[in-house]
């Protein structure tokens, strides 16, 4: 044992260290997602597309009025977020696709 034996005792961790052993960030830059981004137009129970009848709760969810309220019937949550919902508190949406012809700047 020479003189130095306890040199590289430190206080605290260096960033190898931390990234490496103690559970700092790994791999790539990037977030695993488990799922991808949701369009817009898609119901979020039966992933229908386009509406026919949509209606949204109130965190922004929108769902085709079948199958929610038949998911609602079954299960009386939100199928989202998992919360307590009832059909009445559903917002009826109108959606408006808009024409080439109805354009006034073509």
């Amino acid at each position: 044992m020479g003189k130095r034996q306890h040199q590289k005792d430190k206080l605290y961790l260096t960033y190898n260290e931390w990234t490496t052993l103690y559970g700092g960030k790994k791999g790539g830059s990037r977030e695993v997602k488990l799922f991808g981004d949701f369009p817009f137009d898609h119901c979020c129970v039966s992933l229908q597309q386009p509406f026919e009848n949509p209606y949204c709760d109130r965190e922004g969810n929108i769902f085709e009025l079948e199958a929610i309220l038949g998911f609602l019937k079954k299960y009386k949550i939100n199928p989202v977020s998992g919360k307590p919902l009832d059909s009445k508190s559903l917002i009826k949406l109108n959606f408006y696709k808009k024409c080439p012809q109805d354009d006034p700047t073509s």
